[in-house]
């Protein structure tokens, strides 16, 4: 076996083990405050796009699945748990987000190969599309909930402006370069979108016998924009620095 092998085995091993004990241990791998329920098991298959090849990326994927349908049908703690029950939305989406991740890290790396001054436009495709996806957040819930469209608004403008101003802070620092970040946070609303449209195709009536089918749309906005934000920045915060630090191990060798 060569010694690339054996580092991506053992990297693919590791990142199985901590993907399993997230999973099962409670508070780890899914948060729950209040109503919000959190997810951070797909860093480390984010983690594993990076730094392996395709195929272990959809074994990490595969195990996250699994994971979230075990757990689902074992211990479920929401109303939405007997949806991740089916393996079309427990395991498949899981399985799209790490080959829509793979392609997203080679798709940056070759734009920052092949473009000059490639950050500029990075940071702008993360700020347009973070920027779209709370724009029609607000839109949904203007529109479905009835709240004044005026605060909410300008609660939405804060939440982007925020989000912007600390996205150009963490970037800045010397260490990190904006591929890493970008991807993590591109690929965690991938992973948000892909995991709402199964449960929504797959479990529509479970869906429906939850939520009043008038809010729906509101709700799925509002569960993309508050769990997808907050995961995304949870995952650049925790991913790249292992990614980085990794990195640097294997360079120092």
């Amino acid at each position: 076996m060569k010694v690339n092998d054996i580092r991506s085995l053992t990297l693919a091993s590791v990142f199985a083990a901590v993907i399993l004990v997230m999973t099962f241990v409670p508070q780890l791998g899914y948060i729950t405050i209040g109503t919000v329920a959190l997810t951070l098991i797909h860093i480390p298959v984010l983690i594993g796009a990076f730094l392996l090849r395709k195929p272990y990326a959809l074994v990490l994927a595969f195990i996250f699945g699994i994971g979230s349908l075990i757990r689902a049908a074992t211990t479920p703690t929401g109303p939405l748990d007997p949806a991740f029950v089916n393996p079309l939305v427990s395991v498949l989406p899981r399985l799209l987000f790490a080959l829509a991740a793979v392609y997203l890290v080679d798709l940056f790396k070759l734009f920052e190969k092949k473009v000059k001054n490639s950050h500029i436009y990075i940071f702008a495709v993360v700020t347009l599309i973070t920027s779209l996806g709370i724009y029609y957040a607000g839109q949904a819930i203007i529109q479905f909930s009835g709240w004044n469209s005026t605060l909410v608004t300008l609660l939405f403008l804060v939440i982007n402006v925020a989000f912007v101003s600390g996205y150009y802070a963490f970037i800045q620092k010397g260490d990190t370069k904006i591929l890493i970040p970008s991807t993590f946070i591109i690929a965690t609303f991938i992973h948000t979108v892909l995991v709402l449209s199964a449960v929504v195709i797959f479990e529509n009536d479970l869906i429906r016998s939850l939520v009043p089918s008038g809010n729906l749309m509101s709700l799925i906005f509002t569960i993309a924009i508050s769990n997808g934000l907050v995961e995304a920045i949870l995952a650049a915060f925790v991913g790249t620095p292992i990614v980085i630090a990794i990195n640097q191990l294997e360079n120092q060798r």
